[in-house]
């Protein structure tokens, strides 16, 4: 598939080359948004997330530009995972982590280290009371913002978000303390 061929195309909205993206794409895009969900949302709201990525990315043809075109997709598929991890918790429901589904790995070291790193993260989180609990398996895990959390816990936004920050030296220093490697990005 030649890109600026594909992207010319698109703009000249030629439903040929929404086609042809979407039948090279759907893996890479599908795999994106599992990889978001960390495998918490159904097989169903992946296709509905992948197939809005493909919509966005028609609607917004006009912007793409060459050389660009994985990354938008990439982009667009994150947003759209993150607004149906948003969506799909039920208000006023109090979360905790073992509510939050870590996607599962290929290999039996993935899994291992991955049901190291759940036990670890499970103890940090054992250090904070609720609301801060809540606060943080939303912000973190559900992708919600400060407002949206502010309303569900019913607590002022700044609030919220001075205890997102406080929450993130601790959860630092806990995970530091422990050997993980800290990059600060």
């Amino acid at each position: 598939m030649n890109e600026k061929e594909i992207i010319q195309r698109l703009k000249k909205r030629d439903e040929s080359a929404i086609e042809e993206i979407m039948a090279h794409y759907t893996p890479y895009v599908s795999t994106i948004i599992y990889n978001v969900s960390k495998g918490s949302i159904s097989a169903a709201d992946i296709e509905e997330a992948a197939a809005d990525t493909f919509f966005a990315l028609w609607n917004n043809a006009e912007k793409i530009r060459e050389g660009y075109l994985t990354g938008y997709l990439s982009a667009i598929a994150k947003s759209k995972a993150q607004s149906m991890l948003r969506r799909s918790r039920p208000k006023g429901e109090i979360l905790d982590i073992d509510d939050v589904v870590m996607a599962d790995e290929y290999s039996i070291e993935d899994n291992i280290d991955n049901s190291v790193l759940q036990k670890d993260i499970g103890e940090a989180l054992d250090q904070f009371g609720q609301p801060d609990r809540e606060i943080i398996l939303r912000y973190y895990y559900y992708y919600q913002t400060a407002p949206e959390i502010a309303e569900l816990v019913g607590l002022k936004k700044e609030t919220v978000k001075s205890k997102i920050k406080r929450a993130r030296e601790r959860l630092k220093k806990f995970f530091t303390e422990r050997g993980y490697h800290y990059e600060n990005k």
